[in-house]
This record gives C-alpha cells, structure tokens and sequence, in this order.
C-alpha cells in the first residue's frame, strides 16, 4: 500500500492490525523518498524500487540531438595480462554485442580498458569495471562523459562502490538530496583509493546544478584525471584502437 505518513507507533500498530485481519504475515507499504529512511529504520527492507521520467526526457534521451558518451576503465595493477583475461571473459556475456576492447599497458600503475559496447551503453562500462574489480580484488576507477555534456566518475574495490561522483547530479532527473550529497566526491576516499591530494579533489572534482556552471566535459574529465594520476581518459574505444602500444580485442 502506498503512504506518505512516518512509522510512528500508531501507524505501526495500525498496519499490522490490518495484515493480521486479512491473514497475512507481512507488512508491505510504498513510501515515499521523503519517508522511505525513516521506514527501514523501522525495520523494512527495500524491496522495489519504483521510478519515474518525464516524457519530454525520455524523449531527449531517445532522440537523435543526444551527444556521444565515452569512457574508460583504469584498472591499479601493473598485471596487462590479468585485465586481458578479465576482458575476455566479462564482454561477451554482456548485452549489446561489443565490437570490440582495447586494453593499454600500465601507465603511472593503471591498466586502462575501453570498450566499443561501454562507450554507447554508460551502463556497460560500469557493469565491466565492476566485474574486474571484484574479479581482480583491485581497486578500479571509472571515468568518463555521458552524452558528451557531464563528467562521471565511479570508484570500486573489491567489487564494491566506494565513491561515485556525477559533475551535475540532477542532470537525468530531480534526486532526494541524500542523493545529491553522494554524488559528489569524498575527498578522502579518493585520497585513499587513488593518491590524489584531497585538497586538489576538493578543488577541481565539483558539481554544479546545470553544465553551464563547470568547465566543457572534456577539459572536466581531463582535469579530474590528472588529480587521481591517470592518463587516456579524454577518447572512448574509437580513438584507442590508434594506441602504438594498445592491445586490440576484435570480435566478430
């Protein structure tokens, strides 16, 4: 059942009043962002999550004005061999039908991997990080430019999200500011993970509320790069395959 009300004990007593007379032995509500905390502190467990998108953004997603996306995968191993295999083995079972992968050699202690499937799919690409990193046991950074316009970056270890930074948070849609405070960068877990100065990521790792407000996405990504000590982030799988010293994954 849907309800907007806290889980006062009145409420509690209420609902579970209600279940025991229609013979249940569950508790379902569907609460709002505004009061969905408050009811796992009460003890629920989320269950579904249910979403919605203006038309008129869809619209925008779908249509031909979108810009392009890229990224790549920066993977702390100097092991090209292990991330080769990794590759090999996670994009072929995702979605899509990659084209192909493209994996550099260690620069500054970062493998870096792109991916044809990643770059048209953002999701994909965060599919693959992920699954090196738990595969690997290594700390992985994803970094890249959705729809040419904003700069995401998401760090995993061990499989895990440890920090996930989006340049302009509410971008694809309005968020509960829980939301927003997490998609800024926590200094010190980038400090942790990548050796950046937390000083410098508190300075050039920001958000604004429209794109107008940071610098073009490109130079954004260049710059957030530079502050974690990686290198190849400003191209996607096309300009990759032009890497002299790049190992290309065709697939047919």
């Amino acid at each position: 059942m849907a309800i907007d009300e806290q889980p006062s004990e009145d409420v509690l007593r209420r609902l579970v009043e209600e279940a025991q007379a229609r013979g249940e032995d569950s508790v379902v509500v569907e609460a709002t962002p505004e009061t969905a905390d408050a009811w796992r502190r009460a003890g629920f467990s989320e269950r579904a999550r249910i979403l919605e998108a203006p038309i008129a953004a869809l619209e925008h997603r779908l249509g031909d004005e979108r810009k392009p996306s890229f990224g790549s995968i920066h993977v702390q191993t100097d092991d090209i061999d292990a991330v080769v295999r990794g590759v090999r083995q996670f994009v072929p079972r995702m979605p899509g039908n990659s084209q192909g992968s493209v994996v550099s050699p260690p620069r500054n202690g970062w493998v870096t991997v792109y991916d044809e499937l990643a770059d048209r799919e953002p999701e994909m690409l965060r599919r693959l990080a992920r699954e090196l990193s738990d595969r690997m046991g290594a700390v992985v950074l994803l970094l890249g430019v959705e729809e040419g316009e904003i700069v995401r970056f998401v760090l995993f270890e061990r499989g895990r999200v440890m920090d996930e930074y989006l340049s302009v948070p509410e971008h694809h849609g309005e968020l509960p500011p829980g939301d927003v405070i997490a998609l800024s960068a926590n200094p010190t877990v980038v400090a942790r993970l990548t050796g950046a100065d937390p000083g410098e990521v508190r300075r050039v790792v920001r958000t604004a509320k429209t794109v107008g407000d940071l610098p073009a996405a490109p130079d954004l990504v260049a710059e957030v790069a530079a502050v974690m000590g990686v290198e190849g982030t400003v191209h996607g799988y096309a300009a990759a395959l032009a890497l002299e010293d790049a190992l290309v994954l065709a697939r047919e």
